[in-house]
């Protein structure tokens, strides 16, 4: 169970999830290049990648706009997530923030860092999984497929193209929101918020299958985390929308992350 709710914490389960779609109807061709991503899915420890987001957000009814940026570094167990943040806010300047995430008992702990060396302030909130709901069945390939093997458009495949100098194809499937509640195992959020339906699209290369490209507007799933953690820091923000591009740098590239002693 631990390191089912690693992958989740770092995104990277439902990947590995939706790319067990193999067995629905498709080309020859793309099955093979599915299979082969889902392996080194599978076989992944570590990865390296960067993060480029949109967001829309509003606080107390005042707009938010930032360009987000994040080169990251993710350990599946024991699950660790670093992330080299920047938040460019336009002529409110930009904010460069160290951030962690990982795995602790009973749920995941999210640390964030305000200044720079031996000077930078930490704020840690916990944000906790729900735990013995006998719901970690929906973890299983087959159990996916079962709840999506009914949808005729819960798999669509585009057409060949070029994602950073690599001949891909790209994967865009349509992923209930109960699925990554339950993926995510997370806690019942107090606001009664749900996670939206995503629709994601995944870009694979065609010669070896390696994963290249995610795309999804994680706003739904941002703001169920943000309603389920135990912090006041970012409570009163609201997010209207996050497209997310994630393109990966390297797999089982990253040999530890050591967490910050918090003062």
């Amino acid at each position: 169970m631990k390191k089912k709710s690693v992958k989740a914490a770092a995104l990277l389960l439902v990947f590995a999830l939706a790319l067990g779609l193999s067995a629905c109807s498709m080309g020859l061709s793309e099955m093979l290049i599915v299979k082969r991503a889902y392996r080194q899915v599978a076989g992944m420890d570590s990865l390296s990648f960067t993060a480029e987001g949109d967001l829309d957000a509003s606080v107390a009814s005042l707009p938010v706009q930032a360009l987000i940026r994040a080169d990251c570094s993710c350990i599946v167990d024991p699950g660790t997530l670093y992330m080299d943040l920047s938040v460019d806010m336009g002529k409110l300047g930009t904010l460069e923030l160290p951030v962690y995430l990982y795995s602790q008992e009973g749920g995941l702990q999210l640390m964030l860092g305000l200044g720079e060396g031996e000077n930078t302030l930490w704020f840690s909130t916990g944000i906790p999984l729900a735990g013995g709901s006998g719901r970690e069945e929906s973890l299983d390939v087959e159990a996916v497929l079962n709840l999506l093997q009914d949808d005729p458009e819960a798999l669509s495949i585009g057409d060949s193209g070029t994602v950073n100098g690599v001949l891909c194809r790209p994967f865009i499937l349509k992923i209930p929101g109960s699925l990554l509640s339950d993926a995510l195992g997370a806690a019942q959020a107090e606001s009664g918020s749900a996670i939206d339906d995503m629709e994601l699209t995944v870009w694979i290369a065609e010669e070896d299958g390696s994963p290249v490209r995610l795309s999804a507007d994680l706003a739904s799933l941002l703001q169920y985390l943000l309603d389920s953690s135990q912090s006041t820091l970012l409570s009163g923000l609201k997010i209207n929308s996050l497209p997310t591009t994630v393109d990966i740098t390297g797999f089982n590239d990253v040999e530890s992350i050591e967490l910050p002693q918090a003062g």
